[in-house]
């Protein structure tokens, strides 16, 4: 400071004054007139205090100048004590000084390195947790959307599994309107075969012969065939009864045919309609497996996620954590890295300072 420096120059002005003292005191002129004034002794005894003076002196303003370069008001309070302390104690308090400047130096040292370790761990710890924290922030966001596409998956094979159920309920349905369909033809063929088989007895009792006869009497078509009228001959049973006959139990052959056919139709359907509900089933068994290894993995995933987000959240803490760590650290730390080697500097100016003024001393003994 500027006060700081101005004592500086007062006590170099000081020394300047002090040895012109002494010079002018020890020239041989000098000498002598003081001599013929005073004794020896007196004289030994007054060069003595002006030297002790010059001493002090010159200890002081080294340590002044040290202090107005380092700041340390310890030095300052030493200056000042070299001025009226008695040597011994001056130099001994210079002792412990120095001692105290070189445990600061290693303090700062140990600490430095303790800065610079705690730091770099800090520094790869928050790393991890933080690419930690990025790889759960992945996770959490791939394992909504693995049960966003089981959820729609379960409902699509749900809905599946319904619209099956409806078909086969219509298939059901069908196959009964076909089925009933289908005994009421069998039962109007069969009734028509009854009463075309009554018709056909009842012919068959007036006019007689078998079918074998009817059909070598009607030919092919079925019909009598047309041949001259003969003379008038005794009158018989109408013999062109015959192919009524046949054309009867033509009919009736249809009728067991076509029953015949519906049966088999029938049985088609009935065959085509289990194949169906078959199928169906094992579609809706296969769909309802799905649906069970579906709702597993989306339990399985919610789980997951569950505990992503809670490791989520520690990793979230532990980022605190660490960034408080780091803000006191570098509220401890940062202005001893930065002015290090400047503070070391300084005390080995402020040891080698002492050391002149402890030299300085000692010259006085």
């Amino acid at each position: 400071s500027r006060k700081l420096m101005e004592r500086v120059a007062d006590r170099n002005e000081e020394l300047v004054a002090v040895a012109d003292t002494i010079k002018i005191l020890t020239e041989d002129d000098a000498a002598e007139t003081m001599n013929r004034s005073m004794s020896f002794l007196e004289l030994g005894s007054r060069v003595s205090k002006v030297n002790d003076r010059r001493l002090r002196g010159q200890a002081s303003s080294v340590l002044l100048q040290v202090a107005a370069s380092s700041g340390n008001r310890q030095l300052l309070g030493l200056a000042d004590a070299v001025g009226r302390d008695d040597f011994v104690k001056i130099k001994a308090a210079i002792d412990d000084m120095a001692a105290q400047l070189k445990q600061e130096m290693i303090d700062e040292v140990k600490h430095r390195d303790f800065c610079t370790e705690e730091l770099d761990e800090n520094e790869k710890d928050t790393a991890v947790a933080t690419r930690k924290h990025a790889d759960l922030d992945k996770k959490i966001d791939d394992l909504q959307l693995t049960i966003e596409e089981l959820t729609k998956e379960i409902e699509q094979a749900t809905a599946e599994i319904a619209t099956t159920k409806v078909e086969i309920k219509k298939a059901g349905m069908n196959r009964e309107a076909e089925n009933a369909d289908f005994q009421a033809e069998l039962k109007d063929q069969r009734a028509t075969a009854e009463i075309l088989k009554k018709a056909m007895t009842r012919l068959q009792a007036v006019y007689g012969g078998t079918a074998e006869e009817r059909l070598a009497a009607t030919g092919a078509s079925g019909f009598m065939q047309q041949v001259p009228p003969p003379a008038f001959e005794k009158q018989e049973k109408n013999k062109g009864s015959t192919g009524v006959l046949s054309m009867i139990e033509g009919l009736v052959q249809d009728a067991k045919k076509a029953a015949a056919d519906a049966v088999t139709a029938e049985t088609e359907a009935q065959s085509d309609y289990e194949a169906f509900v078959a199928d169906s089933n094992r579609s809706i068994e296969q769909l309802q497996k799905e649906i069970s290894d579906n709702e597993d993995a989306r339990a399985k995933a919610k789980e997951d996620k569950v505990l992503a987000e809670s490791d989520l959240a520690d990793t979230a803490g532990e980022l605190d954590r660490l960034a408080k760590v780091a803000g006191d650290l570098h509220g401890d730390c940062d202005f001893l890295l930065k002015n290090f080697e400047t503070r070391q500097k300084a005390r080995e100016d402020e040891l080698q300072g002492l050391a002149e003024a402890k030299s300085i001393l000692s010259g006085a003994a």
